[in-house]
């Protein structure tokens, strides 16, 4: 009997070729069932899989060096491998709810008359006039639930911020006690100079020598800046770049990406600084203020009374319709932009400082937000966000700031904080020789 090799090997190479098909096809079938399965998950149990089974994910600075697609995902991912997870649900839903309800402000005509009552109250208080406003909007638990469905995510900010120059790797094996990020122009080398050799120095400090500090600047990007920039950084190690043009009105963006590289890149200092470069600080007002608070137990809670952000506080200040200078009309809002008459307490963009905690909570409740943020930056990141969370802004102990007039005689009072006349708004003739004259001041005090 002969056998036909011809017709076998046929036989078998259509065989494989079938087999083939029918794997490839099941795979693909399995593949879209998956995905369409994990697309439908709510957006908590894409990432609560893996706490809910005890599996603790390690995030370490290089990971975040990558700039993740999903930044409110991503953003609660490393919240919920850090802190309490009972706590967080509550702090999620506090959003949610709050967010709901609008600004404060606008809550008082706000009635939905159903029979199942959520409780909110929203208190502001004027330290002068000690006017109190309160409301309870009430609202069904199906219409709270609907929260989480409706069309208003839609609009939800997407992207992480693009940094051009990062550090990503600067907070990596190092315990930082104070983290100061400054707001500087692209073109402002003289006024950073200054800042280098006399507050931001950090020599000679005293008692304050073992605190554990960081500074950077954080910068706008100007291609034409850009090698100079970069040549900076070279030098001095201490330049964040983000991707945003300088125009004034992008401030709020620009802080927020500060809050958001902190957030990424630095998170094991336990108190963030901001101010601006055109600010002289008394460094050692500050560590003063600050020291105390180091030697507290650190937990995992992430409870909204551990999250006060300190500074000068403006109680209730009114919104400025109009102005009649070039300055003024920066701060100028209409009502489509913020309809009530009055701000939420808010905190002074000269420097404010805040926990760790504190800085996670406004992150995330930036990331969620789903408004356009505020074009005034101190009053979104330090009024309206920790008005709709309940955080408390209270003064940076009894110190005083300035901001017009002299500095000239200003930091021989032993509680001058801040102060910014003669190089706010972009003067920076003899900075270096200003600064340095107020810095001897300062360091009497020592």
């Amino acid at each position: 009997m002969e056998f036909d090799f011809a017709n076998s090997n046929a036989h078998i190479c259509l065989n494989r070729k079938r087999c083939f098909s029918i794997l490839l096809l099941l795979n693909c079938t399995l593949a879209c069932l998956y995905y369409t399965y994990v697309q439908n998950q709510p957006d908590g149990t894409k990432y609560n899989s893996n706490n809910a089974k005890g599996i603790h994910i390690n995030f370490n600075q290089n990971q975040s060096s990558i700039k993740p697609s999903k930044p409110l995902e991503y953003i609660r991912t490393i919240l919920e491998n850090e802190y309490n997870y009972d706590d967080l649900v509550k702090f999620y839903n506090l959003n949610e709810k709050e967010f709901s309800l609008g600004l404060r402000c606008t809550r008082k005509s706000k009635r939905i008359e159903t029979t199942t009552k959520v409780n909110y109250t929203g208190d502001t208080t004027s330290k002068n006039n000690s006017t109190t406003i309160s409301s309870s909007p009430i609202a069904t638990t199906s219409q709270v639930d609907s929260l989480y469905t409706s069309p208003y995510y839609r609009y939800q900010r997407k992207t992480f911020f693009t940094f051009v120059i990062d550090h990503a790797d600067v907070c990596l094996n190092e315990s930082i006690d104070l983290l100061i990020m400054i707001i500087s122009k692209s073109d402002n080398y003289k006024t950073r100079d200054a800042i280098r050799r006399t507050w931001g120095s950090g020599e000679n400090l005293g008692d304050y020598s073992s605190i554990r500090m960081k500074l950077f600047f954080l910068i706008d990007f100007d291609e034409k800046l850009s090698t100079n920039i970069r040549l900076e950084n070279d030098l001095f190690h201490d330049i964040i770049q983000v991707e945003l043009p300088p125009q004034y009105t992008l401030v709020t963006y620009r802080v927020l990406s500060l809050f958001e590289w902190s957030f990424r890149f630095c998170r094991r200092a336990k108190f963030l600084f901001k101010t601006d470069d055109d600010i002289f600080i008394n460094l050692i007002l500050l560590l003063k203020f600050i020291s105390p608070h180091l030697d507290k137990p650190t937990n995992n809670s992430f409870l909204i009374p551990e999250m006060t952000i300190y500074g000068y506080k403006h109680y209730r200040p009114g919104v400025f319709r109009q102005a009649n200078d070039p300055v003024g009309a920066r701060y100028v809002i209409t009502p489509d932009e913020f309809p009530c008459s009055h701000y939420p307490d808010f905190l002074s963009g000269f420097g404010y400082v805040m926990s760790k905690k504190g800085r996670d909570a406004i992150i995330y409740a930036a990331y969620r937000n789903t408004d356009k943020p505020f074009r005034i930056s101190d009053v979104y990141l330090t009024g309206i966000l920790p008005d709709y969370l309940s955080i408390q802004r209270q003064p940076l102990s009894d110190y005083t700031i300035r901001y017009q007039g002299s500095c000239e005689n200003f930091f021989e009072n032993s509680k001058a904080f801040a102060c910014a006349a003669g190089l706010h708004h972009g003067d920076s003739t003899d900075v270096f020789d200003k600064f340095n004259r107020y810095w001897q001041y300062v360091k009497k005090s020592l």
